[in-house]
């Protein structure tokens, strides 16, 4: 069975694989959460042609129970409902009966006046009445069906209507796979359109064959005909949606549109929390009152984070894991947070959507498995830097090596990860005293021992001392770049482990210069370079006489790490 997506005023409807999941947001903007398990239907009825009967039935089943979890979320107490419905306790049970008995016949009325009577009064005044029975049938036909598209149409104008349709576009969109907003009319199998296009062409096909023989007759003919049609519509919509020809979509606009509307980012985020619902859980769980779901909460943490543009969305997963004091994995299994929780989250959440670092924000980084200190004085470690730590590590159990230099080590991130993992003995120096004791903190609180020395690379290390492999991730953005790079580097980086002169390889050629003579033989110099850099640095080191020059490239594919041997 197809994906449903089964849009609301308020709100969305969501099922696959046996779940049905309702998203609706209140009126004081509260994200409302709620679902139930539904029996999957069997092989039988997703073959062809039964298919479509199944999408149209179980889907307005769907609909149904979705009214009903719709209530059950409702944590408005009794009395606070009723406040909605004021007018109906002043309503006697007659005059309510005579409202909707006026409703009824005043919409049987205008069917019957628009559908039935205008159509056949507008063509005996536009035709003969000697015209062809076949020919009046169709021109009738298509005068009903233009009307019904034209009423179709001025329902998008309606505000309620205009939020369903909205909601719709937000579930295209999820459909389609597709995150962006830019056509979210591109999926035609929606269940709003389907509906549509059955109505429409039913009318049109009913009202051209336009049976007159006895009336239960001509309801059963006229009931065949209909079922006829949910195949023709369903198939060709599905093929619609399926298929990589766009003119092919172009054409199923023609009705698509009409229930269809941009969402804008609340509608989208509201859609966004059922589908994280149906990713990350099998079963439903009912949310307490004062706490937020899980799911609402990552939907409306990755709302912001996109708007900004820049960040990634696996952010979140850092975001409430410390705001939470969990790992990952544990944060997994929560469904819910408490509401002083969620404030804090979106704190954390709104910081570094305006460009500020994580490790800014929270004081400390991750760093391969370990926890790091950071601050303003130092450059947060990356991801990508620990490619770096990873080929030395590789380096140091190929060839036993005994001893390690990290130069300019700022947190000392690099040099404590090797000491870590490794037996060998590892030195680290840095030009700042402050760095170095940022590094000196986190090598005591990872319980790890290194040597460091305050250094302008080598000029203040001890003499005649030698190494099996130097390691570094120098400053090499060009000094021109630095202005263009993101605020969150640029901003709360210090300026001095960014800066590497005016080609941005200043560092690379003072430490290959110096390496050779610090270096035991056949000892490895290994560099984490910036992106284009790899090519320049490797000419760089084979200059200098390091061969088995190598680049690694790190996990955007672009070469990351350069390493080479003293040849002599």
């Amino acid at each position: 069975m197809d994906k449903i997506i089964l849009p609301f005023g308020n709100g969305i409807s969501v099922f696959d694989k046996g779940r049905l999941c309702v998203s609706l947001i209140d009126k004081d903007g509260n994200k409302k959460l709620g679902g139930r398990m539904v029996k999957a239907v069997g092989k039988f009825f997703n073959l062809p042609v039964i298919r479509s009967w199944t999408f149209l039935f179980f889907g307005l089943w769907l609909y149904i129970s979705s009214f009903i979890l719709m209530d059950d979320i409702d944590e408005r107490t009794e009395n606070e409902k009723n406040k909605s419905f004021k007018i109906a306790k002043n309503v006697t049970i007659a005059s309510t009966y005579i409202v909707l008995i006026a409703m009824l016949i005043a919409g049987f009325l205008f069917g019957f006046l628009v559908l039935g009577v205008l159509p056949s009064f507008l063509f005996k005044k536009g035709f003969p009445d000697n015209t062809s029975y076949y020919f009046r049938s169709f021109i009738i036909a298509l005068m009903r069906f233009s009307f019904l598209y034209l009423i179709f149409t001025g329902l998008r104008f309606i505000p309620f209507m205009n939020g369903l349709y909205s909601f719709n576009g937000a579930g295209n969109v999820y459909l389609s796979g597709k995150e962006d907003t830019i056509r979210p009319r591109t999926y035609p199998l929606n269940f709003l359109n389907f509906l549509l296009n059955i109505f429409l062409f039913s009318t049109f096909v009913i009202s051209l064959v336009s049976v007159n023989i006895f009336w239960p007759v001509n309801f059963v003919l006229n009931l065949i005909m209909f079922l006829a049609i949910v195949p023709i519509v369903y198939e060709s919509l599905r093929f619609a949606s399926l298929t990589k020809a766009t003119w092919i979509k172009d054409i199923a606009i023609v009705t698509n549109w009409l229930v269809s509307i941009r969402p804008n980012t609340t509608q989208s985020e509201v859609l966004s929390v059922a589908r994280k619902e149906l990713e990350n859980y099998n079963d439903f769980e009912k949310v307490k009152t004062g706490r937020v779901a899980m799911s609402s909460l990552f939907a409306e943490m990755e709302t912001k984070l996109k708007a900004s543009d820049k960040f990634e969305t696996s952010d979140c997963d850092w975001i409430v894991s410390t705001v939470l004091g969990k790992n990952r994995a544990e944060t997994k299994l929560e469904r819910s947070v408490s509401e002083k929780e969620y404030r804090e989250i979106m704190r954390a959440c709104e910081r570094r959507a305006k460009g500020e670092p994580l490790s800014n924000i929270f004081g400390f980084v991750e760093f391969y498995g370990l926890r790091f200190d950071v601050n303003k004085k130092v450059l947060s470690p990356r991801m990508d830097t620990e490619i770096l730590v990873e080929e030395a590590l590789k380096k140091i159990n190929e060839f036993d090596a005994g001893s390690v230099l990290d130069l300019c080590t700022g947190s000392g991130a690099i040099a404590i990860a090797i000491a870590k993992y490794s037996s060998c003995k590892v030195f680290a120096s840095d030009l700042s005293k402050q760095a170095l004791a940022v590094a000196e903190t986190n090598a005591k609180k990872n319980n790890v021992k290194v040597e460091f020395c305050q250094s302008d690379l080598f000029k203040s290390l001890k003499k005649g001392r030698k190494y099996d492999i130097i390691v570094s991730n120098p400053p090499y953005i060009k000094s021109g770049d630095i202005e263009k790079l993101d605020i969150e580097v640029k901003k709360y980086d210090p300026r001095s482990a960014l800066d590497g002169g005016e080609d941005g390889l200043d560092f690379y050629r003072e430490i290959v210069a110096q390496a050779k003579g610090r270096l035991n033989k056949k000892g490895w110099l290994m560099f984490e370079v910036g992106q284009g850099q790899s090519d320049a640095v490797s000419e760089i080191m084979q200059k200098s006489g390091f061969d088995n020059v190598t680049a690694v490239k790190d996990y955007n594919k672009i070469e990351r790490v350069i390493y080479g041997r003293l040849s002599k």
